[in-house]
């Protein structure tokens, strides 16, 4: 699968990483996230080294993964630390899997994609709440996979000229005028656009490099989409509805709304998603992009600086070679 590489992705929400592991596809690999003993997430390639079995059937316990086949154990870092039909035999030291780094933060596991030759040297993490938009907020959440590349996902997302169009019964309704103008700005690994309107309207969206998304449409209310690559036709959007605190007391009913108010929305999306061509925007030099889609050309112009930054770069040891 073609990605954006040499950057931290969000993959998986924290919620779902709890008692168990939990079995996800991400570019295109079956990947394998589970907690170590002090509570950190860790991320395996989700096959066990000593006959193939999904290591996401298995069981963690004592700060290791336990294979659900022969029981095979694995401390955090990919060895194999116990092989329990072996006895006291030495355990072959080619007996490990494939680990990647990841870090937790703003309620999402990040997994690195790209070239580093030491863990210890891998960019900071990038963190939703240093745009001082979602600090300090409750939120509420949903998944659901779409079809299509989270390039493609996250282009329709920053997309204002399609909102009259595809939302008509929706978000698109008070557009009278369909005529489009969207203004760009940078932030820190992003940017910021928002839809020329009487400034005392203006509501502006913003896109965090490589693939989260935040729009503020109130004081205290805030919509978030995190748009994890599964493979080049599939993508897990972590949809979200941050609220002020104070509203916890009505979480039930504010989740019950959120997840209402996403579908609503985002159905209308998902067909003209499905059929768009070629699946990957890095593929799409066919496609006419005008003055309106601000917005997608910033997007576009981002990933390739961003790629050919890392392209430069030159060789270095791969993301996965975490283990020993």
């Amino acid at each position: 699968m073609t990605i954006s590489s040499g950057h931290w992705h969000a993959v998986v929400s924290s919620r779902e990483l709890r008692n168990r592991p939990v079995g996800k596809t991400r570019f295109g690999e079956r990947l394998v996230f589970w907690r170590d003993a002090s509570g950190q997430p860790v991320c395996f390639e989700d096959r066990c080294a000593h006959r193939g079995a999904a290591l996401s059937l298995g069981t963690v316990r004592d700060g290791q993964i336990a294979c659900p086949f022969h029981g095979l154990c694995y401390d955090p870092t990919g060895r194999c630390v116990k092989v329990p039909v072996e006895g006291d035999r030495k355990i072959p030291e080619s007996l490990k899997v494939a680990a990647y780094p990841v870090a937790e933060g703003d309620g999402m596991v990040w997994l690195w994609r790209g070239p580093v030759a030491d863990a210890e040297m891998l960019p900071l993490l990038p963190a939703l709440p240093r745009l001082e938009l979602v600090e300090g907020l409750a939120y509420g959440e949903t998944t659901w996979i779409w079809n299509g590349h989270y390039s493609r996902c996250i282009e329709g997302v920053i997309d204002y000229s399609h909102l009259p169009f595809v939302h008509p019964g929706s978000i698109g309704r008070l557009i009278r005028d369909p005529a489009c103008s969207v203004s760009v700005e940078p932030i820190a690994d992003g940017f910021r656009a928002w839809r020329n309107t009487d400034p005392a309207e203006r509501q502006f969206i913003e896109l965090i490099y490589p693939n989260v998304w935040l729009n503020r449409v109130g004081p205290g209310y805030v919509l978030a989409a995190i748009f994890a690559p599964v493979d080049d036709t599939h993508t897990e959007a972590y949809l979200r509805w941050y609220y002020p605190p104070a509203l916890r007391w009505l979480r039930p009913l504010v989740d019950v709304l959120g997840r209402l108010g996403q579908w609503v929305v985002f159905k209308d999306d998902l067909p003209i998603l499905a059929s768009q061509r070629p699946a990957n925007v890095d593929d799409a030099d066919t496609d006419k992009l005008l003055p309106s889609d601000a917005a997608l050309l910033e997007y576009r112009k981002m990933r390739r600086r961003l790629r050919d930054e890392v392209s430069s770069a030159g060789p270095a040891a791969d993301a996965r070679a975490t283990g020993p």
